[in-house]
């Protein structure tokens, strides 16, 4: 989020559960917003709505409920609602505080963007507002002010609690979204009318553009099929959400050193690449995972052909090449660390059975182990290929038992529910889902 500022004088130092830290400056909001921490350390953005409808009962519980409905939205490069309350006669909404500037301040300050930055950024945009419209929500005033790049990539704040109303819409989002890519891709105000403005854009994305900004509703794209578009792909093992976010990690932004470790002030654009230049170790970590997956695929099928990466994945390799190795990056939080058990549940032609599935996952570790119980036994090594914002995506690869070959992915469970969704999908083998508690 763009800069903290000290309180006010006249702010309030808590809010409900919250500490106040720090005013978050420069947010477009109707409302102050502030930096919290709750008391177990985490930090948060609070926004404070404004007006004095707060004291209305019945609109105090109509935004309780949207709230709720809004802590929903899947934690897909978008900043989650965390919790709402109400303190003084004022309405807070509390969301998952996302460190970094934004998408407004970087453009501005380092001018356009382009190649492989510019296209994970607009899945990563995109992703987020299809999180939002799957939850019945709409962002309703998006563009590059509500767009943070952190380490994990570009996530999308401060979106709406309430459903689609008037003008706000989700082709209004997308049409906002068009015009905040080209915005990014020329540097500054840009009109989708102009050829010579689309032309900085490659395709799909210069298509995207053109058809969100057309007059046709018919014409408009939804932000799922904008992704899919996008990825080149409408069933990736992680799915299309998993696979967005994981995409837009290249459009990342590492935040500035210390003041006593920074260097030399750099010009334009050369300070972006500065700031974000850590990020070639990660694109050579995500060409080996898309390699790996695409081996795994052919020896599904039995087609032997390597493709031809990407003209931006042959950058990026050739960028990578002559360093050493590093440790991988993507390894088991401490978090998820231990032994998860439960029942899964896979439907077939032939019926629908259960089986007894057990993963066992060890802190900084690259993967782990699945037993299966039940209709046949078999035990399964897990190869961790992505952490997205929480999704652990892992490969199976069979050990010992009739266990197929597939993807296993591992979520954060729905909201007032408990322990980890379960889900596997492999060629040849029906999807099997389910909910695995800690033993």
């Amino acid at each position: 989020m763009p800069n903290v500022v000290p309180l006010h004088a006249s702010d309030p130092r808590r809010l409900g559960r919250y500490r106040l830290t720090g005013r978050v400056a420069g947010m477009p909001a109707g409302g102050p917003v502030y930096l919290g921490q709750t008391p177990e350390g985490s930090e948060v953005s609070i926004t404070v709505e404004e007006g004095d409808w707060a004291r209305d009962s019945a609109a105090r519980d109509r935004f309780t409920a949207e709230a709720n409905a809004a802590s929903r939205v899947a934690p897909f490069c978008a900043a989650r609602i965390l919790g709402a309350g109400f303190e003084g006669g004022h309405a807070f909404l509390v969301r998952e505080y996302v460190a970094g500037p934004s998408l407004l301040e970087i453009v501005t300050g380092d001018g356009p963007w382009e190649g492989a930055e510019l296209e994970a950024l607009a899945i990563g945009t995109a992703t987020g507002l299809a999180a939002i419209h799957q939850a019945g929500l709409v962002h309703g005033d998006f563009g590059p002010e509500y767009v943070v790049l952190g380490p994990g990539g570009p996530r999308v704040i401060e979106f709406g609690i309430t459903p689609p109303y008037g003008a706000a819409t989700p082709s209004a989002d997308m049409r906002a979204w068009a015009h905040t890519m080209l915005f990014t891709a020329v540097g500054g105000p840009a009109d989708p009318g102009d050829p010579e403005d689309l032309n900085v854009l490659s395709e799909p994305l210069r298509s995207l553009v053109i058809q969100c900004t057309s007059a046709d509703p018919g014409d408009q794209p939804s932000a799922r099929s904008a992704v899919i578009e996008l990825l080149g792909d409408d069933d990736p093992p992680a799915g299309v959400f998993g696979e967005g976010a994981r995409r837009a990690r290249l459009a990342a932004v590492q935040p500035p050193p210390a003041e006593d470790e920074r260097p030399e002030r750099q010009p334009g654009r050369a300070r972006r690449r500065a700031a974000g230049i850590w990020w070639v170790t990660g694109v050579a970590v995500c060409i080996l995972a898309i390699v790996a997956a695409i081996r795994f695929a052919q020896s599904q099928s039995g087609q032997p052909s390597t493709p031809k990466p990407s003209p931006s994945a042959q950058a990026s390799a050739s960028t990578a090449q002559g360093s050493t190795a590093p440790t991988p990056l993507v390894t088991v939080p401490a978090t998820l660390a231990g032994t998860w058990a439960g029942q899964i549940s896979q439907t077939s032609q032939s019926g629908t059975f259960s089986a007894t599935v057990t993963v066992t996952l060890a802190a900084g570790a690259p993967g782990g182990t699945v037993h299966y119980m039940g209709p046949f036994n078999c035990t399964d090594a897990l190869s961790l290929v992505s952490d997205s914002f929480g999704v652990l995506t892992l490969n199976q690869a069979v050990v010992k038992g009739p266990c197929q070959r597939g993807v296993v992915t591992l979520s954060p469970p729905a909201a007032g529910s408990s322990g980890l969704a379960f889900s596997f999908k492999g060629k040849g083998a029906p999807a099997a889902t389910g909910t695995l508690q800690k033993s």
